[in-house]
């Protein structure tokens, strides 16, 4: 038998004990049996039991004192679990509270800031259109100060360009000027050599044909017919030298009155004169003076050159037609006409004035911006004031007439430049078909 001091808990396996235990003190207990349980099985050479397979198993414990133990150490548990559960809830309590109170303070401090933030972008607003004014006015200021002195420097800079461009585009044309005069004047010297041979061939030519008379006429026209008549004309009249120039101021007179513009002409047959389209195309001109207004003829008709215009100034040739013819006289005669298709290099004459030939560049932009094959640019040697219609005569030593008419002078000036004329053997065709007919000839 065992002492009586032992509680003994029987135990079988059939119905497990722990679905009995509740709490933390039966717990505990139960755990204490199994820590027995286990020092007892392994005891060795203990009594010996039957298999737990044949019989209940029976186990005695002397547990009193582990179970109070164990009973003492739940309750301290449960206690300081208590303590610990009152603290949590303290704790938890005290949490709360300051979380109401953070999320209170950080309502009030989010509050805050969104009117700070609205305080600011009002200010960071007005700041920056009292800026942007500024600024605005600040940069068109300065970019009309820049505009202004960027004007100033484009302009200074223009007319420095302009004065550098001017001047060189005024000394490439001075050169190009004096190349171009040069290289004319050197063509027109090789080209005069070469035709004063080729007239010289000519006369030869003709000197041959002269055997025959019939000949001789056959290839004269009807210009150079008519200078032999005036050579002939002069000569049986007893002039036997001739030393003015075939020219006469007249003055043109409309019904009567005298015409306040003055134009000189040529005499150039006993009924006629030549002179500019300009001095007839807007008068009525009926009667003309002659030899110093000494000889009044009266106008049959008036021959302007079909395709004269004023605007430009082309074919600027007429003719006036007298009623009767003029008697010859020592100094009132027709001129006869040049009738070479090549200038003369020398020996121009205007009333007594040497004229001289120049390069056809240094008319252009003066009168003319390009000089047609039928005009000729001239400068006289004496300076003087120039008529419409003024003759510009040739002197050849070769003929009894020496004066030839060369051109006529189409427009007035009395500035020393070079100026345009016409050349009337342009137009020997036209003068002859009305002053030479060919039934006269």
């Amino acid at each position: 038998m065992r002492s009586a001091s032992y509680t003994i808990y029987k135990l079988r396996t059939a119905k497990p004990i722990w679905l009995k235990i509740e709490n933390c003190e039966k717990k505990m207990v139960f755990i204490a049996l199994i820590v027995a349980l286990l020092q007892a099985a392994s005891t060795e050479g203990s009594n010996q039991e039957p298999s737990l397979d044949d019989v209940p198993l029976s186990i005695y414990v002397d547990a009193s004192k582990e179970i109070d133990y164990f009973i003492s150490l739940a309750k301290s548990i449960d206690e300081k679990q208590r303590i610990l559960e009152e603290a949590l809830a303290r704790l938890s309590a005290e949490v709360k509270a300051t979380e109401e109170r953070w999320n209170e303070r950080l309502s009030a401090e989010v509050k805050e800031t969104q009117r700070l933030n609205e305080r600011m972008s009002a200010v960071v607003k007005a700041t920056e259109e009292r800026w942007n004014e500024s600024v605005s006015a600040e940069v068109k200021a300065t970019e009309e100060r820049w505009n202004e002195r960027m004007s100033v420097v484009v302009k200074a800079t223009e007319e420095r360009w302009n004065e550098s461009v001017s001047a060189e585009v005024k000394a490439t044309e001075e050169r190009w000027n004096e190349r171009l005069s040069a290289e004319v004047k050197a063509t027109e010297e090789r080209w005069t050599e070469k035709m004063s041979i080729l007239e010289n061939k000519f006369k030869n030519l003709s000197n041959q044909l002269t055997k025959s008379p019939d000949i001789a006429t056959l290839h004269k026209r009807p210009a150079e017919l008519a200078c032999e008549k005036i050579t002939s004309k002069l000569q049986s009249i007893g002039v036997t030298s001739i030393t003015d120039v075939a020219v006469h101021l007249g003055a043109f007179t409309e019904g009567g009155f005298k015409l306040w513009e003055l134009c000189y002409f040529a005499l150039i047959d006993t009924r006629f004169v030549l002179t500019a389209a300009d001095c007839l195309s807007s008068h009525n001109v009926t009667t003309l003076e002659l030899n110093l207004y000494i000889v009044l003829k009266k106008v049959k008709a008036i021959h302007i050159h079909p395709e004269f215009s004023i605007n430009p100034a082309l074919n600027n040739i007429g003719l006036i037609e007298m009623n009767s013819e003029v008697e010859y006289t020592f100094d009132l005669y027709p001129a006869c006409m040049y009738t070479s298709a090549f200038n003369p290099k020398s020996g121009l004459m205007e009333r007594g004035t040497k004229v001289q030939i120049v390069a056809d560049s240094e008319c252009l932009n003066k009168h003319t911006t390009q000089l047609l094959p039928n005009q000729m640019c001239v400068k006289s040697l004496t300076h003087n004031c120039r008529q419409k219609g003024e003759p510009i005569f040739v002197l050849n030593e070769e003929t009894f007439s020496k004066h030839q008419l060369v051109g006529i002078i189409g427009k007035r000036s009395c500035i020393d430049e070079p100026y345009v004329i016409t050349n009337v053997f342009a137009y020997l065709d036209f003068i002859e078909s009305i002053v030479w007919p060919k039934k006269e000839n």
